[in-house]
């Protein structure tokens, strides 16, 4: 496998954003973890019900075990493993090497109440 790709997944999700397991992401700007996709996945919520939805795989080297995003600050997403940077409040291109490639991107919908589906 190509160290630059990161290996395809089938992703499927359904998350009710009205739990109180998801209340961190009511907020402009903030981001959570949640299960699926290679190495789990981010949801960054933007402005108004504009969301980004990204794997925690690192785009650097991803078949590394740690080659895992662990933070998310003011829109910037971290890898502690290489210490490459992230901007998921955009397109998730990498801000600094040495990731070149960004964060692997899911599609999502939102219904009228609230159930966001993250699907590829």
């Amino acid at each position: 496998m190509d160290s630059s790709c990161i290996y395809p997944f089938y992703v499927n999700e359904y998350i009710d954003l009205n739990l109180p397991e998801y209340s961190e992401i009511a907020i402009s700007g903030s981001a959570i973890f949640i299960e699926g996709g290679v190495e789990g996945i981010i949801i960054y919520h933007g402005v108004g019900n504009d969301y980004k939805v990204y794997d925690r795989n690192c785009s650097y080297q991803p078949s590394l075990s740690c080659s895992v995003i662990d933070s998310v600050n003011s829109g910037i997403a971290f890898c502690g493993c290489c210490t490459s940077a992230f901007l998921i409040s955009n397109t998730g291109e990498a801000l600094n090497a040495p990731a070149l490639l960004p964060l692997k991107t899911y599609n999502w919908s939102l219904n009228g109440s609230n159930v966001m589906h993250i699907y590829n």
